[in-house]
């Protein structure tokens, strides 16, 4: 023990509310951890709206049917830290601190009002920052019935919920502006969001099947339905090659792990591609994307375990993170950023590295499939001491046929040109960005047809017609295999033999 005295020194109460509205919050950010309140309360539906209050000012209202609060108990939340980080939260409790519905609130406005639903009874509280910077005092205001049924987005309100009332809207960067022009810029904002909503809840939106321990949860932005996002491509068809769940324990709790191969471009319409894609390219969204009670804190990063290059781009990991090692994993008041310990970086980093040789495998084979191993190879891949290029098939029955028809350097040359002369870094670029948009051959029939004829020529030079050998051999070949059409054609050419 000291003798020291002791003085009681108190934050001041507006200084200390204006810093805390700057540590790092988004509107998509923010946003969430408001919807993070309503699914810990067990709502089923969650709106959110906006719009011009009776002042011509903008306001955001989000509105759920959670279970309400009582007066004591909404007073306690509207209190800075009104559980400790340290306390133990039930299953499905996306808190943390106790201070995400003050502080993501205050990063977007300057008035909070809370009005809750219970028995009947509603009730209502407000933070006013001008008011508290006025009195320097903690100040909570508690509104009166009148005061409650005149609010914007209170219609909205069930018989049992809870509505959060962001005005005041100081952070529009609409300075100036009409209030239409302020609405507008505020829908520009909801737009954002809804993308960010859509992936941070998708396994409350849509449930994955093993969340059975997830009660279902419908958030709609002005009144059209936030579609869960699918990132792992579960809900999909063609699906996801789905791995075995890894269990790690370390912090004194369980997390897992399960990884997932994307279906290659190839097997996915435009618009699944740019589902999987989220707004970005699969090559910038591959990684790990960690979960803190069935919520996404933080997606398609490594997280310095592994690097993104394209021929892991298919490869998408869940893991999932209890509550109970928020501490040990360093979740953030945000909830938006997380960082693996030292000892499960350890244990992950291998089985990270197992999953992504996993997910190389559909861009192997197709590779050794096309230029390697097909039968009829017109690109050769060339490895001279770790040196790899590509070359043309001097033997393809085409080349073979153009090398006797034509005088053979000049040919030669035209090759080599051709070979040294690929666009690699393009072709790289096209393929990682938008892969649905290369289509290297895309004949009519005529065209189709024609080359077909070229290469029944140059197999059977002395006939007007092919063997089923033949036949058999052309339709394994890039560019006829899996062209619906080169059946009907082989039948119009094909010779039968005796």
């Amino acid at each position: 023990m000291t003798s020291a005295s002791e003085v009681l020194l108190r934050p001041s109460a507006g200084t200390l509310l204006e810093s805390m509205r700057d540590i790092g919050y988004s509107f998509d950010s923010a946003l969430a951890d408001i919807v993070d309140n309503s699914i810990s309360a067990r709502a089923g539906r969650i709106e959110i709206v906006n719009g011009l209050d009776e002042y011509d000012q903008p306001y955001v209202a989000v509105v759920d049917d959670g279970h309400g609060m009582a007066p004591d108990i909404l007073t306690a939340a509207m209190r800075h830290g009104s559980r400790s980080p340290t306390d133990a939260r039930q299953e499905g409790d996306l808190g943390r601190f106790g201070l995400g519905l003050k502080t993501a609130s205050f990063s977007q406005c300057r008035r909070l009002t809370v009005v809750s639903a219970i028995a009947g009874d509603v009730h209502g509280r407000r933070w006013d920052l001008d008011r508290v910077l006025e009195s320097d005092e903690w100040l909570l205001q508690v509104l009166d019935p009148r005061e409650l049924r005149g609010l914007p987005g209170a219609e909205f309100l069930p018989e049992i919920g809870t509505m959060v009332l962001w005005q005041s809207l100081d952070r529009l960067d609409a300075e100036d502006a009409s209030p239409q022009q302020s609405l507008v810029a505020l829908n520009e904002l909801f737009a954002s969001a809804r993308s960010h909503l859509s992936l941070t809840f998708h396994r409350y939106i849509r449930p994955e099947p093993d969340d059975s321990d997830i009660k279902p949860a419908c958030i709609s932005i002005n009144g059209l339905e936030v579609d869960g996002a699918d990132p792992f491509a579960i809900h999909m068809s063609p699906t996801s090659d789905s791995h075995e769940i890894a269990h790690l324990r370390a912090g004194g709790a369980q997390i897992t792990a399960q990884a997932f191969t994307l279906p290659h471009h190839a097997r996915l319409s435009s618009q699944q591609l740019d589902k999987l894609c989220m707004g970005s390219t699969l090559a910038e969204t591959q990684g790990l994307y960690i979960y803190r009670a069935k919520r996404l804190i933080s997606g398609g990063t490594w997280l310095g375990l592994s690097k993104r290059t394209e021929m892991s781009k298919l490869l998408r990991v869940k893991v999932d993170v209890p509550t109970s090692l928020d501490a040990y994993w360093g979740v953030d008041v945000r909830k938006s950023r997380i960082r693996p310990p030292a000892a499960v970086r350890t244990r992950l980093r291998p089985l990270v590295e197992r999953m992504t040789q996993s997910a190389k495998r559909p861009y192997t084979y197709r590779g050794r499939k096309q230029v390697s191993s097909a039968p009829l190879p017109l690109w050769h891949r060339v490895d001279e001491r770790g040196n790899i290029r590509y070359a043309i098939n001097r033997e393809h029955p085409l080349a073979a046929q153009a090398f006797a028809a034509m005088e053979t350097s000049a040919l030669e040359s035209l090759l080599v040109a051709v070979e040294a002369g690929l666009p690699l870094e393009a072709m790289f670029s096209d393929i990682g960005s938008h892969p649905q948009d290369v289509r290297q051959a895309d004949f009519n029939d005529e065209g189709l047809e024609q080359l077909l004829l070229a290469y029944m020529h140059a197999l059977a030079p002395n006939s007007d017609r092919i063997s089923e050998a033949t036949s058999s051999l052309i339709m394994s070949t890039v560019p006829f295999a899996g062209d619906v059409r080169v059946r009907r054609l082989i039948e119009k050419h094909r010779r039968v033999e005796d």
